[in-house]
Parts: structure tokens; C-alpha cells; sequence
């Protein structure tokens, strides 16, 4: 049996560039979160400050964990250097950290080892400060037009949401390219895409990445994780959903004092390598990753209450495919974000799980230092494990004051160290466990052994870890059998409209449909300056409506709070393709969608933004406009560009709740989360359902696709770089083209292994 060994590591977290760093601000419980200042969110902060709950548009946390005084070294990629200093964060740090690590395994300039390495990425589907820079100025000037119409002044102007900057296009690719760019730029020649499990990306990144060793489809990944969306979106939806603690109030992670988490930022990666392999090559191994378990809670109280059954069958898979003993863990680094009843259901998980096999592991929580730091969370609680793993000293949980206890316990305040503790066994025999619980109930446990500077150690006889080592060539051999499909692109909803298209040659392009672009395509100078010859938005394959049963699918209605369209139609294909197959509700089912980020979530930080700016614009001592009067023209434009946001509709700005929806309308357990790579995201999608399925880890599989890519940020920004087709309705090989049509929609397979199957 084979595992897989960490041989490499790096990290960019608060107050930490380096492992060395992180580690001595563990050793020195050091708190590394601090107030979210103008700079680091891009906008004056306080305009949007408010510290009653529930203020619309407003913030009500100051705190979280920000890296700060980063410099990119843009030197040294296979990519240009001006483009590497043109990025956002969140494709900086992660290819920082990409190269750290690899520097770090002693694999950064050898070309031949990287031709067969790839790199899985955790990121989140949302905007960023610099995308913002792209989309938000499009808004703001359709809705400076409509003022100087209302207040008759041709010559009004808006202020700036921020100061105006010239920023790259490749900015708005916020969710694939970031993996895309790191496999380029370090030429990386294997597998490459970016995950989003919500906070369980990290676990799930290594996880997938074990699999891909262990099938022999690489001989090395990078796993890794950022999370860089932009600090004022993130606070104000955090603050939507009141998972944050009131200015008279704390965040303490395992405390019964807790009154919720505090958001963070950063990145981190590993080198992996199979262990056999690592031993042969004389790697240093920092640590081996024996297994572990992923899950979703199915149908529970919300997509935002975690289920205990969903994180308990993370716990009880990790620990029944490795056929490791829960009593052999001495530690597990808690997910624990310093909500009330997250910390308390993940407690009493661990409680009924490890109580049963007469297991109490010491626990503990890195997020009580550094925040909540999201999609890579993760990362920072794994580099804790292995550090400590390697140095024999367990950091304490800060800030405790009355640590919770679990109901029978099991996990006892005695179990939380409060100050460094050292490990309770020697090298050879440390084991110790991760977890991460995400919004939409996405799971994950992994189990690590110590490593050492021999190379770990050899396996005790009869240890079942990871999975099967397969031979050379042998990998990727399951045939999957699809047992159930639908499909919805452009106006042919159903698989009967989509094949008497194909069948018949039909072509779809249409006008645009009115009210798509609220207004956009009716600024003919605006039009021109992204490349529209004619001032004229293009004909294309647009969905125009379609019909969604919400009681069905159990959401609410409301007109003033529903989900984006993104997500509605990925869960209608989903479930129509579903209700083909013999598959029944409960059952141990992934849901994997593919997509990129919904750029119309712009719209909402279109909208935020608006009070500061009417703030900068209209003095108090405006004549012909009274603060009455600007309030109520304030509060038509902002919702002209996007409505209130309230918690529904927030949700659905989470990528892979996408996903979640799917396992609970159905109730699945398996794991669900979305897949993005630009246009090969499908082929990514089907090759981690394979993983999946190989394994028999799962039953089926669903795989879908959603790209409404007919909204006006998609067209504009796409047209300003490769001119959408003019005059002719031709594509494909035909030497009449002239460019791109438009097109949308979305589709999907469930499948099995084809020997179940039959």
C-alpha cells in the first residue's frame, strides 16, 4: 500500500511569509489579526462601517487577517514580467508560493521533474480588487448618464469609487487562471485546475492531488490554496450572514466566549510525491499523508447550519480507507472558526466518533492567530500539523478564557492546550488529523504521519493507507458509463430541442434580450470603446428565461431575494438528469460542477460602492438637491445596478454552494464542489470523477456545466480582446468566420462505473 509524502511547503499568511516565521508565531502566541485599513481593502473603509447588525450595505466587523507588505517578485516565470506585476493578489500569491515551495523541495529548476507535475488550486469564485477596477466603472457610467438626465446637468460626473488605475483584462479570469497561470509559469506540464469546496478547499486540493499520484497520472502536484477575493465584499456578506462578533464582542475559536469568526487572507502550498518515490530520490520529508475522508451534509437546515451525520461520515471514510486506528491520532487541528454553533457541532462530531473507539486527541485551532483565512484555512491548519509533528510541540489555542467542552466529554478543556505542550509520542509514532468544514456542509478529514530526515518510515504490515499503488501505465483504466444527462443551451431546453438542433443544423442567435444588460447596451459610446462596431450588442444564443419549480427544490420564492440565474439553472440540469437515473435520495453521491466566476457579481459591489460616492459628489450644501432628495435618488441607483443583498442571494455569490444545492436537494453524502479551468473545466470535471469513481469511493458522480456567458462584462471585456463574429453566423472550421458568437447555457451526466452500471 502506498502513501504520499510532503517533501515541500510554503506559505503567505498574516503576519507570516515563510514556515520558519509562521512557526515562531505560533510558538510565541502571536495574534496576527488586526483592523482592515483603507489600503488593504481599496476604499475608504469607515464610509462603510456600521456596528448594528443588519445596516444594508454596510460592515459591522473592522478585524481580520490581512497580509500586509507583500512585494512580488514578477522575475524568473516562463511568462512575461509585466504580466506577472499586473495581477491581483490572487494570482500573485498563489505562484509565489508555488515557486517558494518548489524552491523549498529542491525542484525549482529542474525542467525534466516538472514536465510530469501538476498543480490543483482552492480558490474562491468571487471578485477582487482589481476585477473590480474592470466591471464596477461599466455601471457607474450608465448610471452617471441616467443622473445627468434627472438632475438636467450634462456636465455632472460621479466621483470615483476608488482611484481610477489602469488594470490588466487577464484580472476578471478570477477562478481558473489563477492554476492556469502557476502551470505556465513554472512549466508544469501535468494536470492543472482550481477547486472551490468553500473552507474545505485545502483538504480537498491535497486530497485530489494524492489521488492523481497515486493513479500514476503524475509524479508530482503542487496542492495548495488562496484566498484573495476582495476584503470589502467579503466583510459586507459575512456580515449579511452575522457570523461575525459585535464591536463589544470577541472571536476565540473553542470558546464558549466566542461570538463569531473573523475573516482572513493567504496562501499556502505543498510538493507531493509518492512516498516510494520521495525514499528513492532522497527527498526530505517534512510529512505523509496517509488518507482521508470527504463529505457533504446533504439535506440539513441550511446551506449555512453545519450537519453533524456529514462531518461524522468524513471521520468514519478517512478512518475506514485507511484502515488506520482513531485511537493512534494524538492531535486534530479543529476547523473551528469561533462560531458558537459550529464549534460546539464539530466538538460533539468528534465526540460521537472518537468516543466510540475510546479515542481523546488533544484539539486545537490555528484560526484563534490568523482568522478565518477561507478557501485557505486549511493550508494553515496542515503547515501547523506538520510543523509540530516535526518540532514535538503542540502550539496553544490563544485567547481562551472558558474552553468548550463536547457533550459526553470526550473533548474536554484539559484536551484544548492553552500554552505549548510537547508531543505526547516520539517521532516514529506521531499521527495526528486535519478538518475542515465549509459553508454548503463540504467535508473534509485528512490523516498525516511524521516524517524525518531519513525519509519517514516504512509501513507497519497490514496498514491499509491511501489506496492501491498501481503499476506504470495502469492508471485511468475505469470506464464510465453515463446514466443520465439534460442539457439547456440557449433556447433548446431539454435534450429533444438539443438534438433536433444538432440533427437539423438550427442556428440560435438572437437580439439581445431587453433588460439583459440593464441599460448597457443602449451607450453607444461605451459600446465602441470595447470594439462594438455599430454601437450594437451582438446577436447570440442567449437564454432568455426558463422556469424553475422552487418549492421542488425547497428555496424561498422571494423576488427580492433569490438565487442568481447561475446557480437556478445548474440545479435544474442537475436534477432533470438525475430523475432519469434509478439513483435514490441518501445516497453516497459527488456533485462536481464546472464554472467560472459569475462576473454580474460585480453588480453588488457596483451597488455598495454607490453611497460613498453620492457622499464625495453632492455636498451637503447641494441647491438643488436636499438630503432627502439624495438619499431617495441613491437609493434608486443603487438598485438599479443590483438589489439589496440579503442571504439568499449571497449564498448564490458562493461558487460551490452550487454544488451543495445539488447533494441537498438529494440529500447526498458525497463530496460536492465546483471545478474551474477556462474552457477545459468539463475535462477536468470528468477526469476527478473518474479519481472518484476508480476508487469506489463513491456511487456516481454528477458532473455539470454552467456558463451564462452572455452578461455584459463577459461580451465587453472578451470583444475588447478578440472580436465577437460580424456579419455571418459561421464557426467551426469554416473559413467565412471572422470571430466569436455568443453562446450560454448549461448541461449535465451522472455516472457510474460502467461495471456497476450493468
Amino acid at each position: 500500500m502506498e502513501k504520499v509524502a510532503i517533501i515541500g511547503m510554503s506559505c503567505l499568511f498574516p503576519g507570516a511569509g515563510t514556515p520558519e516565521a509562521f512557526w515562531r508565531n505560533l510558538l510565541e502566541g502571536k495574534d496576527a489579526r488586526s483592523p482592515v485599513t483603507d489600503d488593504k481593502a481599496g476604499v475608504p473603509v469607515r464610509h462603510f462601517y456600521d456596528p448594528r447588525k443588519g445596516a444594508p450595505d454596510r460592515f459591522y466587523c473592522m478585524h481580520g487577517g490581512y497580509v500586509r507588505d507583500f512585494v512580488m517578485d514578477p522575475t524568473g516565470f516562463q511568462v512575461p514580467e509585466s504580466l506577472v506585476r499586473d495581477l491581483d493578489d490572487v494570482f500573485q500569491w498563489p505562484l509565489h508560493v508555488a515557486r517558494e515551495a518548489l524552491r523549498d523541495a529542491g525542484y525549482l529548476a529542474r525542467t525534466d521533474d516538472l514536465a510530469r507535475c501538476g498543480v490543483i488550486l482552492g480558490n474562491l469564485s468571487m471578485p477582487t480588487k482589481s476585477s473590480n477596477h474592470l466591471f464596477v466603472p461599466i455601471y457607474h457610467e450608465v448610471v452617471e448618464s441616467c443622473l445627468q438626465m434627472l438632475l438636467k446637468k450634462e456636465d455632472f460626473r460621479l466621483a470615483p469609487f476608488a482611484p481610477p488605475r489602469d488594470v490588466s483584462g487577464w484580472n476578471r479570469r478570477t477562478a481558473g487562471y489563477p492554476a492556469a497561470l502557476i502551470a505556465k509559469a513554472l512549466s508544469l506540464s501535468g494536470p492543472y485546475f482550481s477547486l472551490d469546496a468553500a473552507c474545505a478547499s485545502s483538504l480537498y486540493s491535497v486530497r485530489l492531488a494524492c489521488d492523481l499520484l497515486l493513479a500514476r497520472k503524475v509524479d508530482m502536484m503542487l496542492a495548495g490554496a488562496v484566498s484573495a477575493a476582495d476584503p470589502l465584499f467579503v466583510h459586507v456578506g459575512f456580515s449579511i450572514f452575522q457570523a461575525y462578533p459585535e464591536e463589544n464582542e470577541r472571536s476565540a475559536p473553542l470558546d464558549r466566549d466566542s461570538a463569531g469568526l473573523v475573516a482572513g487572507e493567504g496562501a499556502g502550498m505543498f510538493v507531493l510525491k509518492r512516498w516510494s518515490d520521495a525514499l528513492r530520490d532522497g527527498d526530505r520529508i517534512y510529512a505523509t499523508v496517509l488518507g482521508g475522508g470527504l463529505s457533504n451534509d446533504g439535506r440539513g437546515q441550511s446551506v449555512l447550519s453545519p450537519n453533524p451525520k456529514g462531518q461524522q461520515f468524513a471521520f468514519e471514510r478517512a478512518y475506514e480507507n485507511t484502515g488506520i486506528d482513531p485511537g493512534s491520532i494524538d492531535f486534530v487541528e479543529c476547523h473551528a472558526t469561533g462560531t458558537a454553533l459550529g464549534d460546539k457541532i464539530e466538538l460533539n462530531s468528534m465526540d460521537a466518533f472518537f468516543g466510540k473507539h475510546g479515542a481523546s486527541p488533544l484539539v486545537g485551532a490555528v484560526k484563534s492567530n490568523l482568522g478565518h483565512l477561507l478557501t485557505a484555512a486549511g493550508m494553515a491548519g496542515l503547515a501547523k500539523v506538520i510543523l509540530s509533528m516535526a518540532q514535538g510541540r503542540i502550539p496553544a489555542t490563544i485567547n481562551l478564557r472558558q474552553p468548550q467542552s463536547s457533550t459526553n466529554r470526550v473533548i474536554t478543556a484539559d484536551r484544548i492546550p492553552n500554552q505549548t505542550v510537547h508531543w505526547p509520542h516520539e517521532e516514529s509514532r506521531r499521527r495526528a488529523a486535519a478538518s475542515a468544514f465549509g459553508l454548503g456542509g463540504t467535508n473534509a478529514h485528512l490523516i498525516l504521519e511524521a516524517g524525518s530526515a531519513e525519509g519517514g518510515r516504512v509501513e507497519p504490515e497490514g496498514s491499509d493507507v491511501l489506496g492501491p499503488s498501481r503499476p506504470e501505465g495502469a492508471g485511468g483504466l475505469t470506464r464510465m458509463a453515463i446514466v443520465g444527462m439534460d442539457a439547456f443551451f440557449g433556447p433548446c431546453e431539454g435534450l429533444s430541442l438539443f438534438h433536433r438542433t444538432t440533427y437539423e443544423g438550427i442556428q440560435h442567435f438572437l437580439p439581445l434580450p431587453p433588460d439583459r444588460w440593464k441599460g448597457i447596451e443602449r451607450k453607444p459610446d461605451l459600446l465602441e470603446r470595447f470594439g462594438f462596431e455599430g454601437a450594437e450588442a451582438p446577436r447570440g444564443a442567449y437564454i432568455e428565461r426558463f422556469d424553475v419549480d422552487f418549492m421542488q427544490f425547497k428555496i424561498p420564492p422571494m423576488e427580492d431575494d433569490r438565487l442568481i440565474p447561475q446557480h437556478l439553472l445548474a440545479l435544474k440540469v442537475a436534477d432533470s438528469a438525475l430523475r432519469q437515473t434509478g439513483i435514490q435520495q441518501g445516497e453516497n453521491i459527488a456533485v462536481i460542477i464546472a464554472m467560472e466566476t459569475e462576473l454580474a457579481l460585480h453588480q453588488m459591489k457596483g451597488r455598495i460602492n454607490l453611497s460613498s460616492q453620492f457622499e464625495q459628489t453632492f455636498s451637503e450644501g447641494e441647491p438643488f438637491l436636499d438630503p432627502e432628495g439624495r438619499r431617495e435618488l441613491l437609493e434608486i441607483a443603487q438598485n438599479s445596478v443590483h438589489g439589496v443583498g440579503k442571504v439568499n442571494r449571497m449564498t448564490s455569490f458562493i461558487g460551490n454552494i452550487m454544488a451543495s444545492r445539488v447533494s441537498s436537494v438529494w440529500d447526498f453524502s458525497g463530496p460536492a464542489f465546483t471545478v474551474s479551468s477556462e474552457e477545459s473545466s468539463v475535462f477536468k470535471a470528468l477526469e476527478v470523477a473518474r479519481l472518484l469513481l476508480d476508487k469506489s469511493e463513491v456511487d456516481a458522480v454528477v458532473v455539470g456545466a454552467v456558463d451564462l456567458a452572455g452578461g455584459a462584462e463577459h461580451v465587453l471585456w472578451r470583444n475588447k480582446e478578440c472580436r465577437v463574429n460580424r456579419g455571418s453566423n459561421t464557426l467551426s472550421f469554416d473559413e467565412g468566420a471572422n470571430g466569436w458568437l455568443v453562446g450560454e447555457g448549461a448541461g449535465a451526466v451522472v455516472l457510474k462505473r460502467l461495471d456497476r452500471a450493468e
